[in-house]
């Protein structure tokens, strides 16, 4: 069994709701530490199972079951350097060499953000960059596409 590290931010809940943590644990999410970027809550998780899709499910499913509500999962969505330095624990000068071409070939395109400056990748295509050029383990890949595919924004991403 592997160990899969992924975020659902929660949707209909925020600070004021009653009873969240309670709630949380109550559906066997005991494997999640609770956060707030502001107002709004995520969940990090850190879930062993066979495999990176199980994981995801089997968390979707629990929060359902005590009424919370995914609004999107991390893993399944944009990034900027800096975020996806976190994600995959690399120091974020290192990925900027990557992006710029300065160091390694065929680190993703951009997919917004050029005029502003900030541009933002596609981490599904970043983590499997880095997978495939042994620079993170195959979990991370194999993470970002389950959370494509079981992401609650799923048809909006692959429009």
């Amino acid at each position: 069994m592997n160990t899969y590290e992924f975020t659902i931010m929660l949707a209909g809940v925020d600070l004021a709701t009653e009873d969240l943590e309670d709630r949380i644990v109550a559906a066997g999410c005991d494997d999640a530490l609770l956060c707030f970027c502001g107002e709004t809550p995520y969940l990090e998780f850190e879930r062993q199972a066979e495999n990176s899709e199980m994981a995801i499910r089997t968390a979707l499913a629990e929060l359902a079951e005590v009424g919370l509500q995914a609004a999107s999962i991390q893993e399944a969505g944009y990034v900027t350097v800096t975020g996806a330095a976190a994600m995959a624990d690399i120091k974020k000068g290192t990925l900027d060499h990557y992006a710029k071409g300065r160091r390694g070939e065929g680190f993703p395109a951009p997919r917004y953000g050029l005029q502003t400056g900030t541009p933002l990748y596609w981490w599904p295509e970043v983590a499997e960059w880095l997978v495939s050029n042994d620079k993170a383990p195959a979990t991370l890949a194999e993470t970002a596409q389950a959370a494509v595919k079981l992401s609650p924004d799923h048809d909006r991403l692959c429009a």
